[in-house]
């Protein structure tokens, strides 16, 4: 086996360090449009002013030319800058937001107005890609495409090369095909966007409103390996990690016999953290949740995803490869995962499956998860269907869904889904002998209307039963419950000459939740009031109440916690953009009869040392006069006189283009120290308790530091330092320096990892 690594490994070294050319064809991506192609690229001019929504021509002239032939779609900006507008140069990772001078391209291969794919370009050539579609966006994924940028006095270009193969698409049926584009260009000092055609983001129409052209469509086939082998060592010698430990490898391929069609897939596949997740300490009822990082959930993955309103999820990706709840094994290893999807001129279909070891004491499962949408017309109607078997627990959870959107006009869109949930589990003794047979349902509806692009309303009402339950695969904050939400934004867009206001904005929130026995669970009005100065300065004020209401989740199924009316008041001010050193400030202060005061004080640094090294990060400080929370070790509530502490401080520097170091420290802290424990009475009213909770103290450490150097787009080298500590006691009283180093020095993980992962 070890000879068998060591020769995956020499092929995969050996092809890396061969020299790619960016070349394709006979125009070579150097960000310079010097080629005779470009002199019969079709051209677009007509930029207009979208930030703020103007519409007004764009203030500095911006042309994009676009070729399409065998090898892809060619994009070329030429963008006028003179010297006296500032020009924010910055190096950034793939797949970062890129707070810079930028241009970006959005393709609708399909021109269906279900889902277009972002590419965007920072002036320094940082890269950055999504996914949007109806009213939603996901950065969680990534293509193989490439860009170069260039300048002199006056310009900055950009130039781009998208392949056919990028993404799964319809095939057309006579080598012709009508897609959708949209560009837009970000002047970043200024607080600009100019976009070519009149389209944006807050438009139910946005996707509607793209340019259609026709082009020539290459050929599509492909066929693409992406072997891996890894190395990481436990520093510490921890038994709980050290089987982690040592040499992994293995496949994802990506096979494209058509345009249309498109299979993912992965043997043994490389889900190991090259990206740290945040470092998270919450004391709610509710799951947390993270981001989906690992490589293979991230592509190919449009069609299956899917937003509920309230950030739930049908599928949540991070609940494969993280063991069945409730069992101490955690992490499983997963065998074989497979995504198949297939665009049709009206009907999109895809198959998702993975299958995790269930071997000695793993208690891995089967998922499987399939999506159909038809869209004819303004309508969209869709199925999903999400599946979970684990076998060890005799358990079964499945997930039908139906969605709907209807673009009813310009101004309506109307969204609505219906969810029905089945959970079986036959008692055995990896279970707990807990016998389950549960089917519930659960649906919502939203009505948008925007009359003009200054006004914007939008209602939303939901419900899911209290027997509801979506989360052996999906993500789901809670069930038993109604709900109905208002929401108007007003925006203001233009400003007289003399004015130092860019635009400013108006949001206005009200939501009613209520539980289906008919408890209220929260009345919430909100005011939400913005300006943006010329400067690209912010300033932002928050209002709010809460009405008197119940809480049933506080005390983990033992009665209803009364909890009185509710005031806060936020503010925050972003100081101007383009300067080398920015930073944002928010102050918040919430009161109630309950918890008294609680303030939180939030200030974001960022320096931009230079183009190529940027040190930046957050720090955090709540002041909680009396923390209400669930004491777990006794079973009752307790308050507390507590201080939270948080730092997050990230440096990133840039040798070169391909190269990439990361620093990333992050550390929480808590001193809390208890005020009174109590009981609860029949009318949910606290009263103290004969059983004292105690005080505590905790510290989380993380720091992470990662280099990586980039062979080939979606090709990278990986080497990986983390190191974690943990320090808890009784005190409540530690104080910020002795919090500190105890997280610092009570180490509970370090080790190092090296991976290469390489396109063929």
């Amino acid at each position: 086996m070890r000879k068998l690594r060591s020769h995956a490994l020499a092929v995969i070294v050996c092809y890396a360090v061969i020299s790619l050319s960016a070349a394709h064809g006979a125009i070579v991506i150097d960000g310079v449009l010097d080629e005779p192609e470009w002199a019969t690229a079709r051209v677009f001019r007509d930029f207009v002013t979208v930030e703020p929504l103007t519409v007004e021509p764009a203030k500095y002239r911006t042309e994009v030319r676009v070729i399409a032939n065998a090898e892809g779609i060619f994009v070329g900006f030429s963008n006028y800058q003179p010297a006296a507008v500032k020009r924010v140069n910055r190096y950034f990772s793939r797949d970062t937001q890129i707070d810079a001078d930028r241009n970006v391209v959005s393709i609708d291969f399909d021109n269906t107005a279900l889902a277009g794919y972002d590419f965007t370009v920072g002036s320094a050539n940082s890269q950055q890609d999504g996914i949007v579609t109806k009213g939603d966006y996901s950065a969680d994924w990534d293509g193989t495409w490439y860009s170069q940028t260039s300048s002199n006095a006056d310009y900055w270009y950009s130039e781009m090369h998208i392949p056919w193969s990028v993404a799964p698409m319809t095939a057309a049926k006579d080598g012709r095909k009508t897609i959708a584009l949209w560009f837009s260009r970000v002047v970043f000092d200024e607080s600009l966007r100019f976009a070519f055609p009149d389209a944006y983001y807050s438009r139910t129409t946005f996707m509607e409103d793209w340019h259609q052209i026709e082009v020539a469509q290459g050929a599509t086939s492909s066929l693409e390996w992406f072997p891996y082998i890894s190395y990481s060592h436990d520093l510490l010698d921890n038994p709980q990690t050290s089987g982690d430990a040592g040499f992994k490898s293995g496949l994802d391929f990506i096979w494209r016999p058509n345009s249309n069609t498109q299979l993912t897939g992965a043997i043994n596949p490389d889900f190991g953290q090259v990206e740290s997740d945040d470092l998270v300490v919450d004391f709610s009822a509710f799951e947390t949740f993270v981001s989906e990082k690992r490589p293979f959930f991230t592509e190919n993955q449009a069609l299956f995803s899917s937003s509920i309103p309230g950030g739930d999820l049908p599928l949540y990706t991070r609940r494969i490869g993280a063991g069945a709840t409730g069992q101490e094994a955690g992490v499983v290893d997963i065998d074989i995962a497979a995504k198949l999807t297939h665009f049709g001129n009206n009907t999109d279909m895809g198959v998702f499956i993975v299958s995790e070891d269930d071997s000695g004491d793993s208690f891995g499962g089967d998922f499987l998860s399939t999506r159909v949408q038809r869209k004819v017309d303004g309508l969209m109607l869709g199925h999903r269907l999400t599946q979970v078997d684990r076998a060890r627990l005799d358990r079964e959870a499945r997930l039908h869904a139906i969605d709907m959107i209807w673009q009813r006009d310009k101004r309506t869109e109307i969204r609505g889904q219906l969810l029905q949930s089945s959970v079986q589990q036959t008692a055995n003794k990896h279970n707990q002998q807990q016998q389950i047979d549960q089917r519930d349902s659960a649906g919502w509806a939203s009505w948008s209307y925007a009359p003009s692009d200054r006004r914007n309303h939008k209602i939303t009402v939901s419900h899911y039963g209290d027997q509801f339950d979506m989360n052996d695969m999906g993500y789901m904050r809670r069930n038993d419950f109604n709900s109905l939400s208002i929401r108007s934004r007003f925006d203001r867009l233009q400003y007289g000459l003399g004015s130092k206001l860019l635009s400013a904005t108006t949001l206005f929130n009200i939501f009613y939740r209520e539980n289906t026995d008919g408890d209220r669970l929260r009345l919430k009005a909100e005011l939400d009031q913005t300006w943006n100065y010329i400067s690209t300065r912010k300033i932002a004020v928050q209002a709010g109440l809460l009405a008197a209401a119940v809480d049933d989740r506080i005390t983990r199924g033992n009665g209803l916690l009364e909890r009185p009316s509710q005031t806060w008041l936020q503010t925050g001010y972003s100081s101007p953009r383009g300067d080398n050193y920015t930073y944002e400030v928010v102050v918040k202060a919430e009161y109630d009869k309950t918890e008294k005061l609680a303030l939180n004080v939030d200030y974001s640094p960022q320096l931009y040392i230079n183009e190529a090294v940027t040190v930046g990060g957050n720090i955090n400080y709540k002041r909680l006069q009396q923390w209400l929370i669930w004491d777990a070790d006794i079973g009752q509530l307790a308050s507390f006189d507590a201080d939270h502490y948080g730092v997050d401080i990230r440096l990133d520097w840039y040798p070169s283009s391909r190269q990439e170091v990361r620093l990333k420290f992050q550390w929480i802290g808590i001193d809390a120290s208890v005020i009174d424990s109590f009981d609860l009475d029949d009318r949910g009213k606290l009263f103290s308790s004969a059983t004292e909770s105690s005080s505590f103290s905790l510290s989380d450490t993380a720091l992470q530091i990662r280099y990586r150097y980039e062979i080939a787009p979606l090709s990278n080298i990986f080497l990986v330092y983390s190191r974690g500590g943990y320090y808890g006691s009784n005190h409540g009283d530690e104080g910020i320096n002795s919090l500190l180093d105890a997280g610092w020095n009570d180490r509970t993980v370090e080790s190092v990892m090296a991976k290469i992962r390489y396109r063929f």
